[in-house]
Order: C-alpha cells, then sequence, then structure tokens
C-alpha cells in the first residue's frame, strides 16, 4: 500500500495539539459516572494526545491516503482520539454508531468502502476494508451522512479547514475559556457530534460525554447535565422540551451557553428553557451538513419574555458566507419575499460520496475554485433587520382540493401550544391533493377541546383534515421527527395515536406522502 502522505496538516489537529501542549495536566474527556451505567473514566490532555499517536502509529503507512477508515464507537471515552488518531494518520474518518442496526450499518459500509474498520474501544485492533477503498480529496476531514429526514441519507464529504474555521469562529463567539465544560449527547452518526466533541479541545475545555444510557432518556439528561456542571450544551429544541417535560423542575445554576440547532426554534422553548437554565445566554444555529455543521447564528438577546410568537430567526450569514436568495415556484411562495435559501462559502463540503447513486438531487450541491454552493430545499425571507426566518420547505407548500396549503405553517400553529412537544403534518397523497394529517406529540391528558380551538383560530380555512395524538412520536437518531415514521405507523394504524378532531385515514399504501415536522 502507498504512504499516507499529507501535504496539507490537519488544522483541528493542530489546535488539539497545541491545547496538549498548554494544557497536559487539564482533563481534557469525561465519559461514565452515575446515571450512566458505566465506571467513570477521565483523560487528561496529555492522555489523550498519548492516544491519538497510538491510534495513528496502528494505522500509518498502511493505506492511501485520504482513504476513509471506519470508526465504531458507543460514544465513550476513547471516540475523540480514535477520530483524531485517523486523522494523524492521514486518513479520513467515518464514524459509525454502534448502536444503529446491523443491517443499517453494513449498508453505510458498502457506500463508505473503508480501507480499514476500528473499534473505539479497542483501537489498535484494525480490521479489514475494501480492498480498493475509495480515496478521497486531500482537503477532507471527515464523512458523515445527513439524518433522512429529508429523504434518503447521503453521504458528505466533510471539509478539514471549514470543520477548523467553524470551531474558530464558535469558539470566539462564546468566548470559551480553558477549563469550560461541554456536554456530547448526540448519536456519534451524526456531524453535530463533531462541535459537541472537538470544540472544548481545541480551546483546552473539557468535553463530558453522556453515553447511549442518558441521551435515550429524558428524565436522565437535565440531572447529568446538572451534576457535571455542564456550561456548555448543544440541543434540539423538541428534544429539549421532552427533557423539561421529564425533569421535574431541576434547574442547571453552571449553564452558560445553551446552543440550539437542527429544527425551527420556537419562543416557548427559549421562555421554557430559561425556567431550567436562567443564568444561561442563547443562541439559534442554522445550515446543513452540506455546508459544515451551520452557517447562520441569531443570539437570543431578549431576557423580558417578549420574544415575538412562532419561530426564531436563525441571523445572520457566518463570516466568508454569503446567503443566495433563488426563486421559488409561485405556489411555494405563501408570503411574499419568500425565497428558496442558497448557501455559498469557502467552509462547506467537497461534495456527496458517489453522487451518482443520488441521482439529480447531487447536482444541488457543488465544489469549485474553493468554493461550496448549495442550493437548499428551504424556504426563507428576511426581515426588517437583515435576518433570515426560515419559513419551510419547497415541498412543504401542498395542493388540497384546489388550494394551496402549507404544511410548515401548519405545524408551527400546533407547536405554539404549550402542551404540544412537536409536531407532523404530512399529506396523505399528494398526487392526488389528499387529506391532511397533523400528528402532535402530548400527554394523554391534553385537553383535546382546547388544543384543536386554538387551531381552528390560527389556521381558519388551513385547518388540517385530521389531528392525531401520540404521547411520543418516532425519532432519528438525530433527534429530530421521524417524518416518514409516523406517516407509516398511522397508515398501518398504529396503536399509539389518539383521534382529536376529524375521522383516522384509513389503511392505504403511504410511498406518495409529503411531510413536514418539527
Amino acid at each position: 500500500m502507498p504512504k499516507a502522505v499529507w501535504t496539507m496538516r490537519c488544522p483541528v489537529l493542530d489546535r488539539v495539539e497545541l491545547a496538549a501542549r498548554t494544557y497536559a495536566d487539564r482533563t481534557a474527556v469525561v465519559a461514565g459516572g452515575a446515571g450512566t451505567g458505566k465506571a467513570r473514566e477521565e483523560l487528561t490532555y496529555a492522555e489523550l494526545w498519548q492516544a491519538v499517536g497510538n491510534v495513528a502509529d496502528a494505522l500509518r503507512d498502511r493505506f492511501p491516503a485520504g482513504s476513509a477508515v471506519a470508526v465504531t464507537t458507543r460514544g465513550g471515552v476513547g471516540l475523540p482520539s480514535a477520530f483524531l488518531g485517523v486523522r494523524a494518520a492521514g486518513l479520513v474518518p467515518f464514524l459509525v454508531d454502534a448502536y444503529l442496526p446491523r443491517a443499517r450499518v453494513r449498508a453505510l459500509l458498502e457506500i463508505v468502502r473503508p480501507a480499514a474498520v476500528i473499534e473505539e474501544s479497542a483501537p489498535e485492533v484494525v480490521s479489514p476494508g475494501d480492498p480498493h477503498p475509495a480515496v478521497l480529496p486531500e482537503g477532507a476531514g471527515y464523512l458523515v451522512f445527513t439524518s433522512g429526514s429529508q429523504g434518503t441519507p447521503k453521504g458528505i464529504v466533510g471539509n478539514a479547514a471549514g470543520l477548523a474555521a467553524f470551531l474558530d469562529w464558535e469558539a470566539a463567539e462564546l468566548g470559551l475559556a480553558p477549563g469550560h465544560r461541554a456536554a456530547s449527547l448526540t448519536s456519534p452518526s451524526f456531524d453535530v457530534v463533531l462541535r459537541e466533541v472537538l470544540l472544548p479541545l481545541v480551546c483546552g475545555g473539557r468535553v463530558h460525554m453522556a453515553g447511549a444510557r442518558v441521551r435515550s432518556n429524558p428524565r436522565a439528561v437535565l440531572g447529568w447535565l446538572r451534576d457535571e456542571r455542564i456550561d456548555l450544551v448543544h440541543l434540539v429544541p423538541s428534544i429539549s422540551a421532552r427533557w423539561l417535560a421529564a425533569a421535574d423542575g431541576t434547574v442547571l445554576p453552571d449553564l452558560r451557553w445553551s446552543v440550539f440547532a437542527g429544527e425551527p426554534l420556537f419562543a416557548r422553548h427559549v421562555r421554557q428553557w430559561r425556567q431550567a437554565a436562567p443564568a444561561s445566554r442563547i443562541g439559534n444555529l442554522y445550515g446543513p451538513s452540506e455546508t459544515t455543521l451551520a452557517k447562520f447564528w441569531y443570539p437570543v438577546t431578549d431576557q423580558a419574555g417578549e420574544l415575538p410568537d412562532g419561530p426564531l430567526p436563525v441571523g445572520r450569514p457566518l463570516p466568508g458566507t454569503v446567503l443566495h436568495r433563488l426563486p421559488v415556484p409561485a405556489e411555494a411562495a405563501a408570503v411574499p419575499g419568500t425565497f428558496r435559501i442558497g448557501i455559498r462559502t469557502p467552509h462547506g463540503s467537497y461534495g456527496y460520496l458517489r453522487p451518482e447513486r443520488i441521482g439529480p438531487a447531487a447536482a444541488a450541491l457543488r465544489r469549485a475554485d474553493g468554493m461550496t454552493v448549495f442550493d437548499t430545499q428551504d424556504r426563507g425571507r428576511l426581515l426588517a433587520d437583515g435576518a433570515l426566518l426560515v419559513t419551510g420547505r419547497l415541498d412543504s407548500v401542498v395542493k388540497r382540493r384546489g388550494a394551496a396549503v402549507d404544511t410548515a405553517a401548519i405545524t408551527a400553529a400546533a407547536l405554539r401550544d404549550p402542551t404540544v412537544g412537536a409536531a407532523c403534518c404530512f399529506q396523505a397523497d399528494w398526487q392526488a391533493e389528499g387529506e391532511l394529517v397533523l400528528a402532535l406529540e402530548s400527554a394523554p391528558d391534553t385537553d383535546r377541546d382546547a388544543v384543536i380551538g386554538a387551531l381552528r383560530t390560527a389556521l381558519g380555512a388551513e385547518m388540517p383534515d385530521v389531528v392525531l395524538g401520540c404521547p411520543q412520536l418516532p425519532r432519528l437518531p438525530s433527534g429530530k421527527v421521524d417524518a416518514r415514521s409516523v406517516a407509516h405507523d398511522v397508515a398501518a394504524g398504529g396503536p399509539g395515536f389518539v383521534t382529536m378532531y376529524g375521522r383516522r385515514p384509513a389503511n392505504r399504501d403511504m410511498t406518495k406522502e409529503r411531510t413536514h415536522a418539527w
């Protein structure tokens, strides 16, 4: 095999190396402990850097430069060193959540074609991978797949310099100091885990790995954040609402920054979260994985509770990012000034992995002359102060009985109700202009009449045909509502749904549904 030689150094690796030299005796990574089901483990920066070197030594000179290496992980203390060790060997890490179904893992590995597979717990044991691995561009820093909330998951070739640029920006924006405590609560399969794990390590902080037992149990999360004295957390709005509902008044006095992303952030999410974290500043990030973690930022500065009803803005572009206002079909421009969101940035990804398997959708992502351009499927408009507001997706405007209806607006109206934890609106058969179904995550004792009355007042003629309640909507590993599963569960007559309004649709083929979930 050719020697793995890079002419371009990994910028994230350089930043962690500097932190390791500067803060050698400080704690860098924490995992396990009370509530996690595992013994507590800690690594100092010196121990972390030694582990990085051990992983690199096990891989170096064995595979072509730029080959992918799959890292099977349970999100433990060894995840950061395994990721960084692969980078130090001149290779490209692909994190695989060990809790994913085996068939799903096999399918992902067939697409990635890694040169080798290692386990976080024993990275020195290198299992052979594809004998003819795909070789990625030299600037590639990681591989990740989209969540699948907007269709078939797509493999993305991450940009190492773009990742470093984002981490540098967020560290400066939040004013992170050495020794701060950040939480990692995301499945390792999604790129969000990179900002959770690497952000503290590039500036001398410590990352606390929650582990699967904590992150999968809403009752455990706030107590774990409190006990670990976490001062920075990244979170999904609807998931935070679930944590709060299960936490029974837990307060987080040490939390200084709460950064939301992944779904529209509503004023009620902010008001609820401030009850648990009264000292925390709050920010809202937006940006598809294709553009590297996030590309818009909105600091929520209002402390008086006078936030506007509905979804909050995602703010302004990060340095180097340009917003392109692209045209939308006439039926999708539900509000004057609505446009399709396009993003141009030097810090975006290198493109889709094996784009030929994606089809025409791959054309939305281009990389040329040092710039990434991505035409999203999201709709937006600019507010009077120039901040970007995401208003839905292109396909969230559908025809029902000849009239255009915005399923995103229906979802947003439902989420104004504090008793609704999450919502998913779908059209049973868009080709036939079929009925609209709204599924709500709500407690069994929710006042149905109050919920339906508020929806009727807010929506008028856009009221969905059917409203169903469910104690817990299915989720993707990223934390987002799994809209496709909701639609199929409803069609299959899933017993978890209770009819709150209208008549529940009969079982049918749901291959033509269009969904919108928050």
